[in-house]
């Protein structure tokens, strides 16, 4: 203990002792009265103030928590850069990446904006995708097909880089198709066989391995089409990308790009992006439900302090539960859907807070 003291630079002998024991149930709590404070600074500030990007919570000594709200609507903080990594311990100071981050907070915190570097690399793979589209329109393929056929090579090196098919497999799949006109000749064929394997699941002859079954129905018209070599070049340019950048929420303007402009409104595809789509869903949608959210957590620990034993920590917990069972019954329509931003978004949000909600449970 003592040198854990003279490492923190603590004097040795007796110290105010705070309000719980960290890492228990009740100094969570304590925690989280500190994040709602804080939150009521936010509230606080006239319409004309900016919201800050970042609430920090701070146990002096032991822990560093990130909340971030880079939309600047309402106080729709989460956990940054998510559930699993929000809170820094003391030890983790010593990492310089870590010291750069926290730096960050206060010098340029747009910086730590994770949809920036996702615009930034899909605008890129857009180009790629948009030069491939063209090609493919003036070959005399619809624009729909082309459409269709972008979004099952995108879904698809999305998957190779996360790992739900083999890493790089579509990418080798591409190179060893790539190299003469013979071989190009069977690459349609290839793809087909991947992506009609992808909609069932099961052994695939063109990876050589088995894959798993994606719904949705995006494979279920497998159709590939034929690429000349710059065609095939493209691709492959697209595929070398990393695609666990890109935000899933902004595929729509690959979509949007990949499209023939007369044909863009019958098909509903209409990108908003991420920013503007907060601007709508967090108040209308989140907000509502995190004051929900709050209530039952406040509604919960008065269970905890006013009750006593087993009971009470039953009532609490089915206080919280009761609270799960709304944000899952939670239904949202989107009456002029296109690419489906705003849907995918609502639903990260959704799904964010339903991770809160169940950490909160344990």
């Amino acid at each position: 203990a003592k040198a854990a003291k003279a490492e923190l630079g603590q004097a040795e002998g007796k110290r105010r002792k705070g309000h719980a024991v960290r890492g228990t149930a009740k100094w969570g709590q304590m925690v989280e009265a500190a994040r709602e404070q804080a939150l009521r600074y936010v509230r606080a500030l006239p319409a004309s103030e900016p919201r800050p990007p970042f609430v920090v919570v701070v146990d002096v000594g032991f822990s560093i928590d990130l909340y971030s709200n880079f939309a600047g609507v309402g106080d729709s903080y989460v956990p940054f850069p998510d559930s699993g990594k929000f809170r820094v311990l003391l030890p983790a100071l010593a990492d310089p990446e870590v010291r750069a981050r926290l730096k960050l907070l206060f010098t340029d915190p747009q910086q730590l904006d994770p949809a920036r570097l996702a615009a930034q690399v899909t605008r890129r793979l857009a180009g790629h995708l948009a030069g491939l589209s063209s090609q493919l329109e003036k070959a005399g393929h619809a624009p729909d097909v082309v459409a269709q056929f972008l979004m099952r090579c995108l879904f698809t090196m999305f998957a190779e880089d996360v790992e739900l098919i083999p890493k790089k497999s579509f990418s080798k799949l591409l190179a060893e198709y790539a190299d003469t006109p013979e071989a190009r000749a069977y690459l349609p064929e290839a793809l087909a066989s991947l992506w009609a394997t992808m909609d069932k699941g099961g052994f695939s002859p063109a990876l050589r391995t088995k894959v798993r079954h994606f719904n949705g129905k995006l494979f279920h018209d497998a159709t590939a089409l034929p690429l000349n070599a710059d065609q095939v070049a493209l691709l492959q340019q697209a595929a070398a990308a990393d695609w666990t950048l890109v935000e899933p929420a902004i595929f729509g303007t690959l979509l949007e790009r990949a499209l023939d402009p007369a044909e863009r409104h019958s098909l509903g595809a209409h990108y908003t992006p991420r920013r503007y789509v907060e601007r709508l869903v967090l108040p209308a949608v989140i907000e509502p439900l995190r004051q929900e959210w709050a209530a039952a957590q406040a509604a919960s620990t008065q269970l905890l302090d006013e009750g006593k034993g087993k009971k009470a920590v039953a009532d609490a917990h089915a206080e919280l539960l009761r609270f799960l069972h709304r944000l899952t019954s939670v239904r949202i329509l989107d009456p002029a859907c296109g690419s489906g931003n705003f849907l995918y978004v609502t639903l990260e949000h959704l799904k964010r807070l339903e991770g809160e909600v169940l950490t909160a449970l344990g």
